[in-house]
């Protein structure tokens, strides 16, 4: 059976019946098969085929089944097949390998040969957003940074404080919640996240407010923010009767650590059973969790890693200073101030997207996508990191004559020089 999906932006339906035959990330040699009215016409959308597989759905025995892209810009796709500029790509000829009429129509299939290098070559020309598995290793080392972190914890609403004592509290309180939050990070272990034993946080943490007083944000992010995971899920647990039946409802959420930025969210009932068993009821519900919702929240996090976290910075002068503005030269490394922190952001943007159009002698607004993951130290780049690079820039150009405050909040960075 050839399963057809339609490209948004072109009038084609192309077929997911392509396979893997051999190669590697530079050529590769597919099978694909397709359905038309005519033989040319099904051996021409079979070849089409195995491109639109290879950059958008992914072919299985070729980089784990993984899309050369993660997102679909439909301009382009338009371009490259009704223009046949696919055909560039094709090494040698395509081999019919069987051809027959089914249903008043002709099913073909094809073997070919495609040169990957230079078809993502030309996707990077034309800034395409590579998925991870495919994207360069200069530009990000993925391997950590796709496979997050999961750390599963119970509801909290503002009554109760956004603390760990508080969720502490509804853990020994409500056994049932305690269970739901074992058996949810379970299902993520079986779907082959990486989860952190939130219970045992809870066993080891001290008595401290996560909401710390004087800050301007608000408890729940303060609350994500601290919690030991690069994707925080907080599950709810409804209990509702009808008649002689009960049935349990698992509201979930989950979002990245640190923006909290929702990445997915869903509810799963357990169905009504004429039983009061918690527990059972909570098995029943997480049998309900759809693979949808796994593949759901990996691609949300994918895409960060993708496109990076859009910081927004506001750079101010202080009242207090007089002699020094930013159309200066920097009073310590003797370079024209914006020049140098110009330099500063092209180095440090991800896919060199940034923006600083927006300024004045005293005042400068920058927007700057910042990486998830540090290639050249092999580790993860957090909105912290970011700030402290940030510090160390000021600090190299206005020396011990100016200081630079740096207020973040989120994905918002506010900096005063005194």
């Amino acid at each position: 059976m050839i399963l057809c999906c339609v490209l948004p932006g072109a009038a084609q339906n192309y077929s997911d019946d392509v396979q893997f035959v051999s190669g590697d990330e530079n050529t590769v040699t597919v099978t694909a098969s397709a359905v038309a009215q005519k033989k040319k016409d099904a051996e021409e959308l079979a070849a089409k085929s195995a491109f639109n597989c290879l950059m958008h759905t992914g072919v299985s025995g070729l980089k784990d089944g993984n899309p050369i892209l993660s997102e679909i810009k439909r301009d382009y796709d338009y371009r490259f097949f009704t223009e046949s500029r696919y055909i560039t790509y094709i090494i040698g000829e395509p081999k019919t390998v069987s051809s027959k009429k089914v249903a008043g129509n002709q099913h073909a299939t094809v073997t070919l040969t495609i040169n990957l290098k230079t078809l993502r070559a030309d996707l990077a020309r034309n800034r395409q957003v590579f998925s991870p598995a495919w994207a360069d290793a200069r530009k990000q080392e993925p391997t950590s940074a796709l496979n997050p972190t999961i750390v599963v914890v119970p509801y909290t609403d503002s009554s109760d404080g956004y603390s760990y004592e508080a969720m502490r509290t509804r853990i020994e309180n409500n056994p049932a919640e305690r269970y739901a939050v074992e058996r949810m990070a379970e299902a993520f272990q079986n779907h082959g996240f990486k989860t952190r034993d939130f219970i045992a946080q809870l066993q080891n943490a001290k008595n401290r407010d996560v909401l710390r007083e004087g800050t301007q944000a608000d408890g729940a992010t303060m609350m994500v923010r601290e919690l030991p995971g690069d994707i925080v899920v907080t599950i709810g647990l409804r209990t509702q009767s009808q008649g002689n039946t009960t049935r349990v409802g698992l509201d979930t959420r989950a979002v990245e650590k640190q923006t909290a930025g929702r990445l997915a969210t869903k509810t799963f009932e357990s169905g009504y059973y004429h039983t009061n068993d918690t527990a059972f009821l909570v098995r029943e519900a997480i049998k309900q969790i759809e693979t949808g919702f796994f593949s759901q929240l990996t691609a949300s996090f994918e895409q960060m890693i993708n496109k990076g976290r859009e910081v927004q910075l506001d750079l101010n002068i202080s009242e207090s200073v007089s002699d020094w503005d930013f159309e200066q030269d920097a009073p310590a490394s003797g370079e024209f101030f914006k020049d140098a922190l110009d330099e500063w952001l092209r180095e440090y943007a991800f896919h060199g997207i940034y923006d600083m159009s927006r300024s004045t002698d005293k005042y400068i607004s920058i927007s700057i996508n910042v990486p998830l993951w540090n290639a050249a130290k092999n580790r993860t780049y957090t909105l912290s990191n970011f700030g402290s690079d940030l510090r160390k820039f000021f600090k190299k150009h206005l020396g011990e004559d100016y200081k630079a405050n740096v207020t973040a909040m989120g994905q918002s960075m506010t900096v005063i020089i005194e």
